[in-house]
């Protein structure tokens, strides 16, 4: 098999199986590869024979491709979950202004219960009196 011949079978079975980019690339890589080893002083023979088959390359490249595409694919989706809870985290905090509503909301709160109560002291406790009294003077009676 020569060179040409090698390149041809691996593009023809990486057609339909990868993207054209990652054929490209492929092709490119393992062109380069067998040149710098025929200029090393290996025979065309010797480095074809050491990469084995175009088609079980081709089928290597095939899966490591659909591969890191599950992988990218699962890694897009935790990202995608990293980004919801850091939404949900950033949506638990009050902003500063709203703490500071509440705070006033129950200081207006207190300020009322104990006015209220303050007003309201003086004739409880008049009633109050006046039942303890009602009630001493009917023991006697």
């Amino acid at each position: 098999m020569t060179k040409e011949e090698f390149l041809t079978e691996l593009r023809t079975s990486l057609t339909g199986n990868v993207s054209s980019d990652l054929i490209n690339d492929n092709l490119n890589y393992y062109e380069d590869y067998i040149n710098t080893e025929i200029r090393k002083g290996k025979s065309e023979e010797e480095v074809l024979d050491g990469l084995g088959s175009p088609r079980l390359l081709a089928r290597t490249i095939t899966e490591t491709a659909a591969a890191n595409d599950l992988r990218g694919a699962r890694a897009a989706e935790a990202e995608d979950e990293e980004e919801s809870e850091r939404e949900l985290h950033r949506s638990d905090v009050m902003p500063w202004w709203m703490i500071l509503i509440v705070i006033f909301g129950i200081m207006i709160a207190i300020y009322l219960v104990v006015s209220v109560t303050a007003a309201l002291f003086p004739i409880i406790a008049a009633v109050l009196i006046a039942m303890v009294v009602v009630k001493f003077l009917r023991k006697k009676d």
